[in-house]
C-alpha cells in the first residue's frame, strides 16, 4: 500500500493551518451598483480572509455553500456588470495608438532603480502571499514582455528599460533567488521563461543568446521540479523518493567531485565557480584540479557560480563519468572527464550517548541497523576495528571512513558486570538523513543560506546542537548552502547516521556544531489498506493484504487505529504527523480497537513491493507544490512557455528532458475536457479534476471561457492529442457567444464576511472570476491567430473594442485591489500586442506622441 491516500487530506490540512496563520489585510470594497464608472476608490476596511481560499478557489467543500449573488459571501449590493456593448465602429487607429502610448508610459514610469517592476498588494484576496503571487520576478516579466510587444512606441527608452528588467531577472536566477516552495512559484517560472524567450528572439547577439539559454535552462529545471504527478506530489520529488527506496537496496549512491566552491556574492556571481579547497583523495584531487581554478561548465551546461554547479552535483552518483570545463588563470580553458568515486558512507545505525569516559553507550538502533540483534542497549563500545575509543567523537570519526559492505568488529562491555563481548557486523549503505529543521520558505535577502523556520522539534538533532528559529544556516559539511532550492536538492545527499559540521549565523555571529543526521523516513508498505470514518475522522483497516506481515501479526479488517507506538492516533489529525515519521525497517506497534477491546499488533514495516504496476503519469502545475490538484489553465500556460523555449532556443538535450513532462501535462489537460450536456454537448475544460464532481456548476461552459482557449491551444500545439484547427474554431465560437460572462465579474472583488469563507470566484456566474477577463481575452486572441482568416478578424475586433472600452483615464486597466493596475495594464498590452491594425505602426516622435494623440477616446464606463 502506498502513502498516497493521505496526500489530498494533507493538502486540506495545509489549508486549515493556513487559516490560523495567515490573514488578509485591509482592502478595497465596492459598494452599491457596480455598473457605475470604474474609478480608483479609497481603501476601506475588510474582514480578515483565510488563505485556504487559494487552495480551493471557487469550489464548495463539505458544509460550505458556493457564493450566491445578493447574499452569502458577495459584497453587499454587488451586481454583475452587463456585457460590454461592442456593436459600434472600430476605434480609430489614432485612438488605439494613443491608448497604447499612455499605457506604455505608465509601465515605464513604474520601473524601479534596480531595473525591476514590483507590486505591493493589500488587496482582498492576498495577504502574506501577495509578494509571492506578483513578486518582482513575475511583475518584471509581465512588464518586460508587454514593452517588448510595443517596442515601436519608443524604441530607445523601451530597449533600455527591457534590458534592465531582463538583467534583473537574470541576476535573480543566477543568485538562486526564485524559491520554488512558495505560493505561485509556477507563475514566476512560467512568466520568466516567456519574457526571456522573447528577448532571445529579439536579439542577434550570440553571446547574449548563450547567456539567455543558460538562464532559461535553469528556469526550466525549476519549473519541472514543481510539476505534480497524478495530483499527489511533484514529479521529480516522486522520482527522488523512488531513488531513495532503491538506495536502501544498495543502488547507486550520491557522489561528489570533491571541491569546495566559493559562495556567490554581489561582487562575484558570474564567470565560473571559484574552487577554494580540494578535498584530499577525492576525484577532483586525482584529476589535478587546483585551488583558484574556476569551473565554468559541467556536463555540457554553463556554470556561472557555485549554485549552478552544486544544483547539478546533487544528481550525480558514484561511478559516473562527468565532463568538467575548467578556467585556469594564465592558461587556455580546458575540459576533463572525471569518474566520481563511490563516497556514500557505510552505516552502523546506532544512537549513542557519550557515556562516562569508558566509551559511548548504545541507546538505540536506527532503521536498517546491521547492529540490531548483535548489540544491546546499554553496551559500552570501547573498540572499533583495531582502534580503542573512549569518546563519542572518536566513534563518529571512525564511522565516517566506513564504506558499505565493510566488515566491522566492535568490542563492548555489557551488563552490570561489564563483561567484554566482541561482535562482527557488515556495514550497510547509509539511508538518507536530515537534521530536523525546516527552512523559511520566502527569503528575499541576498544573503546565502536558509533561515530556520519555526517550530523546531526539541528532540531533533538541530535543536540538540543549539540551532534556533531565525538562525541562518550557511554551511553543512563541506558545502555552502545557497538558498532554499539548493537546500531541498542537497538534502538528498545527506547520509543518515553521519556527523556533519553545520555553521549558522545568529545576530551577526557565526556559530557551529557537529550534528549527526537522523535517517529520514524511507518508503514502506503498510500491507493493509487504510480508510477514514467520515463521522469522527478515525482511521480504520479497510482491507488486509493476504499473507502480508500485518495479517501474520494479527491485523484484521475493521480494526480502528487508536495508538501508534503508544501515542494517541485516534483521529486523522493526530494520526497523520505520527504516520509520516514512520519508516521502512521500523518496528511499529499498532493499538487497535476491535469489538470494544484494545489489541496490540506489532510488526516491522517492510520496504515497498517492486511488483506493482507503474502508474500512468499525468500531472501539471498548481499554485503551490503541495496544493494537490493541477488547474488546467496554469498547466497550459507552463506548457506553452516550455514549448516556445524548446522550439526556438536550441538548448542542448532539452527536447529529451521535456518529452515525459510535456506528455504528462498534456494528459492532465486532456483529462479535464468534458461535455456540457446542458449546453448542447459543447466541449469545455474544467478548472481541475474534482470540478466535475460538483455537478453542472463545475462544468458549465459559461464558466470556462477564461481557460478554454488556452487549454485547446496547448493540446493543439502539443500535436499528440489529435486536436485540430477545427477544434480551436469551435472554442472561438463558444467564446464569442459567452464572452459576456467574463464581463459580468470583471470588476468583482473578493469578499468574506466575518466567520465565513468567500471566494474570488462567483458561484452565481458558474465560478467565473475577475482574473479570467484578461487571461481569457489574451489566449483566445492567440488561438484565433492560429486559426487565422475571418475567425481572427472577429476576435481581433472584439478584443480591441473591449480594451478601448475598459481603459481608465490614467491609461491603466483593471485596477483590481488583488492584482493592481500594473498587472492589468501589462496584460492589456499583451493583448494589444497580438492585435493587428494600423495602430501597430506610425508612432512617430515618441517625445511628442502622447501630447499629439491625447489619450483614450473612450474612457472606462
Amino acid at each position: 500500500m502506498k502513502r498516497l491516500w493521505l496526500l489530498p487530506l494533507l493538502a486540506a490540512t495545509i489549508a486549515l493551518a493556513s487559516c490560523n496563520r495567515n490573514t488578509v489585510p485591509e482592502s478595497t470594497q465596492a459598494e452599491g451598483d457596480t455598473t457605475a464608472p470604474a474609478v480608483a476608490t479609497a481603501p476601506q476596511p475588510a474582514e480578515p480572509t483565510p488563505l485556504s481560499v487559494l487552495l480551493d478557489p471557487g469550489l464548495p467543500s463539505s458544509g460550505i455553500q458556493p457564493m450566491q449573488a445578493g447574499g452569502g459571501t458577495l459584497p453587499k449590493g454587488w451586481k454583475p456588470d452587463p456585457p460590454l456593448d461592442l456593436s459600434g465602429d472600430m476605434p480609430s487607429d489614432e485612438a488605439v495608438r494613443a491608448s497604447i502610448v499612455k499605457a506604455v508610459n505608465y509601465v515605464l514610469d513604474q520601473q524601479k532603480e534596480n531595473g525591476s517592476w514590483d507590486v505591493v498588494l493589500s488587496g482582498t484576496l492576498l495577504s502574506e502571499t501577495a509578494d509571492q503571487a506578483v513578486d518582482a520576478i513575475a511583475a518584471t516579466s509581465l512588464a518586460g514582455y508587454a514593452l517588448r510587444r510595443h517596442i515601436k512606441v519608443d524604441p530607445e527608452r523601451i530597449s533600455k528599460a527591457i534590458d534592465r528588467g531582463a538583467q534583473f531577472v537574470i541576476d535573480r536566477v543566477y543568485r538562486g533567488k526564485l524559491p520554488m516552495r512558495v505560493w505561485y512559484a509556477n507563475w514566476r517560472y512560467t512568466l520568466g521563461l516567456k519574457f526571456l524567450h522573447a528577448e532571445y528572439m529579439a536579439t542577434e547577439d550570440e553571446a547574449y543568446r548563450s547567456e539567455l539559454r543558460a538562464v532559461c535552462r535553469r528556469l526550466v529545471q525549476g519549473l519541472l521540479s514543481l510539476q505534480l504527478s497524478n495530483s499527489d506530489a511533484p514529479r521529480l520529488e516522486k522520482k527522488r523518493r523512488a531513488r531513495v527506496s532503491l538506495r536502501v537496496r544498495n543502488a547507486p549512491t550520491p557522489a561528489k567531485l570533491g571541491v569546495v566552491l566559493a559562495p556567490p556574492t554581489d561582487e562575484d556571481y558570474r564567470g565560473g565557480a571559484l574552487i577554494t579547497r580540494i578535498i584530499e583523495g577525492s576525484a577532483a584531487d586525482e584529476a589535478g584540479l587546483q585551488v583558484g581554478n574556476r569551473i565554468c561548465e559541467a556536463e555540457g551546461v554553463r556554470v556561472e557560480n557555485s549554485l549552478d554547479f552544486y544544483m547539478q552535483e546533487t544528481d550525480w552518483v558514484g561511478g559516473q563519468k562527468v565532463r568538467i570545463g575548467v578556467r585556469r588563470e594564465g592558461a587556455k580553458d580546458f575540459t576533463k572527464d572525471i569518474t566520481l568515486k563511490q563516497t556514500w558512507p557505510g552505516y552502523l545505525g546506532l544512537t549513542l550517548s557519550p557515556g562516562t569516559g569508558d566509551g559511548p553507550v548504545v541507546t538505540g538502533f536506527l532503521p536498517f541497523s546491521p547492529c540490531r540483534g548483535e548489540l544491546e542497549i546499554g553496551d559500552v563500545i570501547y573498540e572499533v576495528g583495531s582502534d580503542e575509543i573512549t569518546k563519542i567523537e572518536q566513534f563518529h570519526e571512525i564511522e565516517g571512513g566506513i564504506k558499505p559492505g565493510d566488515d566491522i568488529r566492535l568490542k563492548v562491555r555489557r551488563g552490570e558486570k561489564m563483561r567484554k563481548k566482541s561482535v562482527k557486523v557488515e556495514a550497510a549503505g547509509a539511508p538518507e538523513g536530515w537534521f530536523g529543521f525546516g527552512p523559511k520558505e520566502e527569503d528575499k535577502g541576498d544573503e546565502n543560506g536558509v533561515v530556520v523556520e519555526e517550530p523546531l522539534s526539541p528532540n531533533s538533532p538541530a535543536a540538540k546542537a543549539g540551532l534556533k528559529p531565525g538562525d541562518r544556516v550557511t554551511w553543512i559539511g563541506d558545502t555552502p548552502i545557497l538558498g532554499l532550492d539548493h537546500l531541498y536538492d542537497f538534502a538528498g545527499t545527506v547520509a543518515g547516521g553521519k556527523s556533519y559540521k553545520i555553521k549558522w549565523i545568529r545576530d551577526g555571529q557565526e556559530m557551529e556544531a557537529d550534528v549527526v543526521a537522523d535517517p529520514t523516513p524511507q518508503p514502506f508498505d503498510l500491507t493493509w489498506e487504510p480508510d477514514i470514518n467520515r463521522r469522527n475522522l478515525s482511521v480504520y483497516v479497510k482491507a488486509v493484504d493476504k499473507a502480508g506481515v500485518a495479517e501474520r501479526a494479527g491485523m484484521m479488517k475493521g480494526d480502528v487505529i487508536v495508538k501508534i507506538n503508544g501515542q494517541n492516533a485516534s483521529n486523522l489529525m493526530v494520526f497523520r504527523p505520527i504516520y509520516y515519521k514512520l519508516t521502512a525497517g521500523e518496528e511499529v506497534t499498532w493499538t487497535v480497537n476491535r469489538n470494544g477491546k484494545e489489541v496490540d499488533v506489532t510488526y516491522e514495516l517492510p520496504k515497498p513491493s517492486e511488483t506493482s504496476e507503474p502508474e500512468e503519469e499525468e500531472g501539471g502545475w498548481a499554485y503551490y507544490p503541495e496544493m494537490g490538484e493541477s488547474p488546467s489553465f496554469s498547466t497550459s500556460a507552463a506548457v506553452l512557455a516550455l514549448l516556445e523555449v524548446q522550439d526556438d532556443m536550441k538548448i542542448q538535450g532539452l527536447s529529451r528532458v521535456l518529452r515525459d513532462p510535456l506528455k504528462s501535462a498534456g494528459k492532465l489537460i486532456d483529462s479535464l475536457r468534458v461535455e456540457d450536456k446542458e449546453n448542447g454537448g459543447l466541449e469545455t475544460y474544467v478548472y481541475r479534476a474534482t470540478s466535475a464532481t460538483y455537478g453542472q456548476i463545475g462544468i458549465d461552459v459559461k464558466g470556462c471561457q477564461g481557460r478554454n482557449a488556452i487549454c485547446e491551444l496547448t493540446l493543439y500545439r502539443l500535436k499528440s492529442f489529435h486536436r485540430s484547427k477545427g477544434d480551436l474554431k469551435k472554442v472561438l465560437g463558444q467564446w464569442v457567444n459567452y464572452r459576456g460572462e467574463l464581463d459580468a465579474v470583471r470588476r468583482m472583488e473578493y469578499y468574506a464576511p466575518p466567520g465565513k469563507r468567500g471566494s474570488p470566484h462567483n458561484g452565481d456566474r458558474n465560478f467565473n472570476a475577475a482574473y479570467y477577463w484578461m487571461f481569457g481575452h489574451y489566449h483566445t486572441l492567440l488561438a484565433a491567430k492560429e486559426v487565422g482568416g475571418k475567425s481572427f478578424e472577429e476576435i481581433n475586433e472584439i478584443c480591441t473594442k473591449a480594451l478601448m472600452l475598459t481603459q481608465y483615464d490614467d491609461g491603466t486597466w483593471l485596477g483590481h485591489p488583488s492584482f493592481g493596475p500594473l498587472c492589468g495594464t501589462c496584460l492589456a498590452l499583451w493583448i494589444l500586442g497580438e492585435t493587428e491594425g494600423g495602430w501597430r505602426d506610425n508612432y512617430g516622435d515618441p517625445i511628442t506622441q502622447q501630447k499629439k494623440d491625447g489619450g483614450p477616446n473612450t474612457p472606462e464606463k
